[in-house]
C-alpha cells in the first residue's frame, strides 16, 4: 500500500513540474488579463451536440443576468467553436522559446474559461497554473538553499568540533526558539510597500531557509561525527586527505540519503511558508501569480459558497501536501536511526 501511494505521489510531482514548464501552453488566456465585465463567471460548459447534430466541441456565449447576485446564463442562440493548438498570446516556452500556440481555447470573443473566473474576471485556470510555476520555484530554490546551509553548517560543526561545534550548535539552539513567523511579519515591514516579482521570491525563501535550516545542520553534524571514526575515513586521513577532500569522497556518499529524505521533510516547510505568507499579504501580492495570492479571496465567505470553483488554489495546495508527505514517508532511513543522530 505504502508503495502504491509513493508512486501515485511520484507521478502527481510529474505532472506539477510538467504543469509548471508548460503554464502558458496549457492556459487559455494570459494569467493576469482582466475582464470586468465576466466576474464570477462559472466554469464554461462544453457542449458537443448542437441543434444540428453532433459537432465539434463548442461553448455558448454567458450573459450576466443579475451583478448583485452574479448569476449567469447561457445563451445558446449562437455556438462559439473551441480551438485547438489555436493561435494566441505570445509567451517563451521554459522561458527561452517564443511561442503562440496553445492547446485549446479562443483567441476572440467569448473567452474560454474553463474554470470559470474570480472577482476581477480572471480565468482561474490560468492563474492555477501560473501559481504552479511559482510554488515549484519557491520549493526548489527553497531546498537548494535549506541544504547549503544545513550540509555547510553541519559539516564544518562535525569535521572541525571543539568550540567551533560548540558555537554552531549554540546557534542552531538560538535559531529553532526563533519565533519565525513574527521574524517574517517584522522584516516586511522594513521593506516597500510594492516589491518586485524576483525580489519577493528571493527575500520569502531566504528567510524561511534561514529559520529552518537546524534539523539538517543536526543531522548531518551526528553523522559526520560517526563517519569520522570510520575505517575508510581513517585509512583515507592516513594517506593524507585533507578534511575537505575526505569529506567530498568519502562522506558525502554516506550523507545522501538522510539529506534526500530531510529535504522531502522540509519541502512542505516552503510550499506553506509561501502560502501563508501570501495569504497574509506580505509575500507575493494579491496580482500576483501564487497559490496563497489567489487564496486571498477566500476571506470573503461568499466565495466558499457561491463561488466554489475560487477553491481551486487550497485544493492544489492539499494534494500537493498530501504528495509531499507520500514521498517524505518512503523509509531511505531508519527512524531509530534518525533519533540517536539528532540527539548527539
Amino acid at each position: 500500500m505504502k508503495l502504491r501511494s509513493f508512486r501515485f505521489a511520484a507521478a502527481f510531482a510529474f505532472l506539477l513540474i510538467v504543469i509548471s514548464l508548460f503554464a502558458d501552453f496549457l492556459s487559455s488566456n494570459p494569467s493576469g488579463m482582466q475582464n470586468l465585465e465576466q466576474f464570477y463567471q462559472p466554469p464554461a460548459r462544453i457542449h458537443i451536440r448542437s441543434r444540428d447534430g453532433f459537432s465539434l466541441p463548442f461553448i455558448c456565449r454567458m450573459e450576466l443576468k443579475d451583478p448583485l447576485d452574479s448569476r449567469y446564463e447561457e445563451n445558446k442562440e449562437k455556438s462559439y467553436p473551441l480551438n485547438f493548438l489555436y493561435k494566441g498570446y505570445r509567451y517563451r516556452l521554459l522561458g527561452l522559446i517564443p511561442l503562440d500556440r496553445h492547446l485549446v481555447g479562443r483567441s476572440q470573443p467569448p473567452f474560454y474559461y474553463p474554470l470559470g473566473t474570480d472577482e476581477l474576471g480572471r480565468d482561474v485556470l490560468a492563474r492555477v497554473l501560473a501559481g504552479t510555476r511559482t510554488s515549484m520555484l519557491v520549493v526548489i530554490l527553497g531546498l537548494i538553499l535549506y541544504a547549503a546551509l544545513g550540509i555547510t553548517i553541519g559539516a564544518v560543526a562535525g569535521l572541525f568540533g571543539g568550540w567551533i561545534d560548540s558555537g554552531l550548535m549554540r546557534l542552531s539552539e538560538f535559531v529553532l526558539a526563533l519565533p519565525a513567523l513574527y521574524l517574517l511579519l517584522a522584516l516586511r515591514a522594513l521593506l516597500p510597500l510594492r516589491v518586485p516579482f524576483i525580489q519577493t521570491l528571493f527575500l520569502m525563501v531566504g528567510t524561511i531557509a534561514a529559520v529552518a535550516w537546524p534539523p539538517m545542520a543536526r543531522g548531518i553534524r551526528g553523522l559526520v561525527l560517526q563517519l569520522r571514526s570510520a575505517g575508510f575515513v581513517e585509512a583515507a586521513r592516513s594517506l593524507g586527505a585533507t578534511p575537505g577532500q575526505i569529506f567530498r569522497r568519502h562522506m558525502i556518499p554516506s550523507l545522501l540519503p538522510f539529506v534526500l529524505s530531510q529535504l522531502t521533510v522540509a519541502a512542505p516547510i516552503f510550499l506553506l511558508g509561501e502560502v501563508v505568507l501570501s495569504f497574509l499579504n506580505i509575500g507575493f501580492q494579491e496580482g500576483g501569480e501564487s497559490w496563497g495570492s489567489m487564496l486571498q479571496s477566500l476571506r470573503d465567505t461568499r466565495v466558499l459558497t457561491d463561488f466554489w470553483w475560487n477553491l481551486l488554489p487550497l485544493v492544489m495546495v492539499f494534494l500537493t501536501l498530501l504528495c509531499l508527505n507520500s514521498l517524505s514517508s518512503r523509509p531511505s532511513f531508519e527512524g531509530r536511526q534518525d533519533e540517536q543522530i539528532l540527539r548527539i
